[in-house]
């Protein structure tokens, strides 16, 4: 049964994270040192399929052969019109609109009639996953061992239609992993930082005695490679509920790119009076660059952008500080930012319960850049920023750590949900006749089951004529006998109390259950 993985997919970039039987999930590094994989494939004209970061590299001089940002056309039924033009306006090859295939294409020369001809392949947007999910379970093979299919739960963007969930676990069964179970992508990346999952039972209550809301509001943001996507969660006793969730936004690590190739383009014309938009191979080479420099300028404060032969046999070399990144893509920032606030307001605006912004989840590989996490930290001052695990990670390390939690991943369904009880009553609970002295045993709006611990100090009043504890829920007060039971030497009794709710039928009674040990 161990390990168990998780596997994010998406159009830029695959991430699959490990967890061994010790509970701490691991992201697992490719051949190359990357702990993202590139979501690219590229056919060699006969039968070889590479894929990664060699497919990518490849793609510059090969287009017609590459298939990338395929991910969105999982189920391109489902896309409207607008969606799908602007899906394929992003793909290297050509796509038949009315097959639903990519076509690659090349040319090949014939000894035989001594001519090139074209010679094509095509490819449906399964078969794509499949094949990049085969190159992830070469991965989890180096951690796996034995016949049996590895375990893992996969993500998806909550906005993707029900259907593709399907085709997603179909397309990692066939590549050779058994899918316990799909999670969106922000509720993985809660998950990843364990937001909510151990509340003390004493948060519940305030300094007079009385429940207190403990709910917890998380604002997810993602900024992937092609576009962006808002969402809202309520947490409380490790329960996550989505509020509301926005987008896809046609603002992604893309736009930042442009802006970069942009200026490498207009610096390269200043310099050598040659324009690389003449040219689909010279920008290809310059956006490939363009995309390495973004993500070397996250972590260190300058780097070197050097491309061999651009155009017409010339070199380009510069240096790019991150300061001089930050002002070009200050723009895209600005808009990004203007698009949050928007969203923000709406959901204040439908969900009026939202009174504050607990925390904040970043996911996405573009989230990584150090002026965009500034702006979101400015713009929410009172939140707390998750950073801790790098956002291109956080979604694999979710899944990773949700499939820790499945004790029977063989036989989970993948849309399954349960259904939680919550107490609609205060429980109070005390020693002895005076009710006045009672302490809140869990607050109304506690998810049910649970397990209190708590310690209750003797009534002194009734210390002669009194051997029980008294519980209150609603107008039904239980009691539990002390007898044989003393008190420690200050007078306090040490309670343990499980509580559920009792089931007739095939419905649960919101009347709780109280099972109540004197320690």
């Amino acid at each position: 049964m161990w390990p168990r993985f998780g596997i994010k997919i998406g159009n830029s970039t695959l991430c699959i994270a490990h967890v061994k039987s010790d509970g701490k999930p691991e992201v697992i590094a490719n051949k190359q040192g990357d702990r993202n994989s590139q979501a690219c494939l590229l056919w060699d004209g006969a039968e070889e399929i590479e894929c990664g970061l060699t497919a990518k590299q490849k793609m510059a001089t090969r287009p017609k052969q590459a298939v990338a940002n395929s991910f969105q056309l999982l189920m391109p039924q489902e896309l409207g019109t607008q969606r799908l033009a602007t899906a394929i306006k992003e793909l290297p090859c050509h796509y038949d609109t009315l097959s639903h295939t990519f076509q690659l294409k090349c040319q090949i020369y014939d000894d035989k009639s001594d001519e090139t001809k074209e010679n094509m392949h095509e490819l449906t947007s399964f078969e794509v996953q499949v094949a990049l999910f085969c190159a992830e379970l070469e991965l989890a093979r180096q951690y796996h061992v034995g016949d049996k299919k590895p375990i893992v739960v996969l993500s998806i963007p909550c906005y993707y239609p029900k259907s593709a969930w399907r085709e997603l676990a179909r397309a990692a069964e066939k590549a050779g992993f058994h899918v316990a179970q799909i999670v969106t992508e922000p509720t993985a990346a809660i998950l990843a930082y364990g937001i909510g999952e151990q509340q003390d039972a004493t948060e519940v209550i305030n300094s007079n005695g009385e429940s207190k809301d403990i709910t917890q509001y998380i604002l997810t943001i993602k900024c992937g490679g092609l576009n962006s996507h808002f969402a809202w969660y309520a947490v409380r006793d490790g329960l996550y509920t989505q509020l509301s969730a926005y987008g896809p936004f046609d603002i992604g690590g893309k736009h930042f790119t442009d802006e970069l190739v942009q200026f490498i383009c207009e610096e390269f014309k200043r310099k050598y009076k040659l324009d690389p938009h003449e040219s689909r191979r010279s920008l290809a080479k310059i956006r490939n660059a363009a995309t390495s420099c973004k993500h070397i300028l996250t972590t260190l404060p300058s780097t070197q952008i050097y491309i061999d032969s651009l155009m017409d046999g010339v070199d380009f070399n510069a240096q790019m500080s991150r300061a001089r990144f930050e002002s070009l893509i200050q723009p895209v920032i600005n808009t990004f930012m203007q698009t949050l606030n928007d969203c923000v307001e709406r959901a204040l605006t439908e969900h009026t319960e939202i009174r504050v912004i607990n925390s904040i989840v970043l996911l996405g590989a573009t989230m990584r850049i150090p002026k965009l996490q500034a702006a979101i930290a400015a713009r929410f001052p009172d939140a707390q920023l998750h950073l801790n695990i790098s956002a291109d990670e956080v979604v694999a390390i979710g899944c990773a750590r949700q499939a820790t939690f499945l004790h029977t991943p063989l036989e989970q369904d993948l849309l399954a949900t349960e259904e939680r009880i919550y107490v609609e009553e205060d429980l109070l609970i005390w020693h002895g006749n005076d009710e006045a002295n009672a302490k809140v045993l869990i607050g109304k709006g506690t998810a049910l089951p649970r397990k209190v611990n708590l310690e209750l100090k003797q009534d002194k009043v009734s210390e002669g004529n009194c051997s029980v504890i008294r519980v209150r829920a609603g107008e039904k007060v239980n009691e539990v006998s002390l007898e044989g039971v003393t008190p420690a030497n200050n007078g306090i009794y040490r309670i343990e109390a499980d509580i559920d709710c009792k089931q007739v039928g095939a419905e649960s009674i919101r009347t709780p259950r109280l099972r109540i040990r004197v320690l």
